[in-house]
């Protein structure tokens, strides 16, 4: 591969989940007084699925708002751009996670099969992947302060993965309106509050009390 360069790539990737509260770390304090961090208060996060290309040739980053087979697709669909942009066949590496190793996900690498070989990793061995390494620097350096807004924690996001470098950078925020509107999750449509009615759409059965036995 290292070879023929202008036809292969070599991407590690992975995932990790990113919240609007800071990590806690080490700071500065006077003695005997109990130091404290400001907090978003009620806690938001998104994930990131990532990975990076081992010759240094850059990285292809999805911003995204969970951790599940439809969330890697859309990494895949990344990767696919990608290619079209460069025409290299893409070796990916891939560890044993539950949304790599779905049906859904299984089909979706299948189908890419002419141009993307995927390179399984043994169970448990995050030290044989580059990805896992550039996590500890992305939350140190990007989430090492409090968000202001929603909005303003996804920018500082994907302004730390654009920091990690590389050649070309594939960075893709697909975090949704809800999500930014501070949902947990998609709205169904329908209106808030218990329906009209609910409570008489189902006769109640009748309560049961216990009585004195009759002397």
């Amino acid at each position: 591969m290292a070879a023929d360069l202008e036809r292969y790539e070599l991407h590690h990737q992975d995932e990790t989940h990113l919240e609007t509260n800071p990590s806690l770390c080490r700071i500065w304090h006077r003695k005997g007084v109990q130091p404290t961090r400001p907090a978003a208060g009620t806690n938001r996060r998104v994930t990131t699925f990532g990975s990076v290309e081992v010759f240094g040739r850059g990285r292809v980053e999805v911003v995204c708002a969970g951790q599940d087979s439809a969330c890697f697709q859309l990494y895949l669909e990344a990767l696919d751009a990608r290619r079209e942009a460069t025409g290299r066949e893409v070796y990916l590496v891939l560890d044993n996670g539950p949304a790599h190793t779905s049906k859904t996900s299984r089909a979706a690498l299948a189908a890419r099969a002419a141009w993307l070989h995927v390179v399984w990793l043994a169970r448990y061995s995050p030290q044989l992947n580059r990805k896992e390494r550039e996590w500890r620097l992305l939350k140190r350096d990007a989430r090492g302060h409090l968000a202001r807004t929603l909005r303003d924690f996804v920018d500082g996001i994907l302004a730390g993965l654009g920091r990690l470098g590389g050649e070309r950078l594939d960075i893709v925020d697909r975090v949704p309106d809800w999500w930014l509107a501070g949902h947990r999750r998609p709205p169904t449509g329908r209106p808030r509050g218990r329906p009209k009615g609910a409570r008489d759409s189902k006769p109640r059965a009748p309560r049961r009390t216990n009585l004195p036995a009759p002397t």
